[in-house]
């Protein structure tokens, strides 16, 4: 059974352009990704998958220089980026994680791709309803749910953030939510605002040095400890661009 993760990654980002490529202690943000997901024992490839314009080249050179797989694609349709990409790179299994969540835990990744091959399940993840904070986010679906999702979607929403057909139409899919052990804080940890990448890098700054592959555990200690970091993004609503693309979607 294999497994790949295909991080969706681009610099056009309308609220933090270039986001994807900021610094954190030293490194682009899209490294620490890979990086961390390299500790994901149940992950046989990571993948970046950006698109085919101009603005990205910047991607596929990093990509390039640190001996990433990456595949390129269109911009706006990235349910046909990831259709595409499967076919170079094929896996039973996709897991797609977004580029602006440099938190992500490479072991909450095994946990649900593991909860995804026992349960025999088309897709499953943390976010559908969400169990974990912002920035947390792991979705795995099979190759199968991905190949019908290229076929069926219509809406500009279901193409642009891959999976909502998928878990809109439950009676065509085994879907699973993986659910949290306990009550978690839903804390913003994912970057699209200046204030979020603040706030990342003031926990990369506490935590990189002594654990590179630190886990949420560590981060929810640590802002137990500093709540005043956590005053600057509560402004900011979970999954915005998802949201104004279903409202779009639901008015046509």
């Amino acid at each position: 059974m294999k497994t790949n993760v295909f991080i969706q990654a681009r610099m056009s980002s309308s609220r933090l352009p270039g986001k994807v490529l900021e610094t954190i202690v030293g490194k682009p943000m899209l490294l620490h990704i890979v990086e961390r997901l390299k500790h994901a024992t149940l992950v046989d490839k990571i993948v970046v998958l950006t698109s085919d314009e101009q603005s990205d080249d910047i991607i596929k050179d990093m990509c390039e220089n640190h001996s990433i797989d990456c595949f390129r694609g269109s911009l706006n349709n990235v349910l046909e980026r990831f259709f595409l990409a499967s076919e170079d790179f094929p896996a039973d299994n996709i897991v797609r994680i977004t580029a602006d969540c440099p938190l992500v835990d490479s072991q909450l990744v095994d946990e649900i791709i593991a909860k995804h091959i026992n349960g025999n399940a088309d897709f499953t993840s943390n976010c559908h309803p969400s169990m974990y904070p912002d920035g947390l986010d792991v979705e795995v679906l099979k190759l199968e749910a991905l190949h019908k999702a290229q076929l069926k979607a219509s809406t500009s929403h279901q193409k642009e953030h891959v999976t909502p057909y998928i878990f809109t139409h439950p009676e065509q899919f085994i879907c699973i939510n993986f659910n949290a052990p306990k009550l978690i804080p839903t804390y913003r940890l994912t970057v699209d605002h200046p204030e979020d990448l603040t706030l990342v890098r003031k926990i990369y700054g506490a935590l990189y040095e002594s654990n590179s592959n630190f886990n949420l555990e560590l981060i929810l200690k640590l802002l137990e400890q500093n709540p005043m970091w956590l005053e600057s993004n509560t402004q900011y609503a979970r999954n915005e661009a998802l949201q104004r693309h279903l409202t779009r979607d639901l008015d046509i």
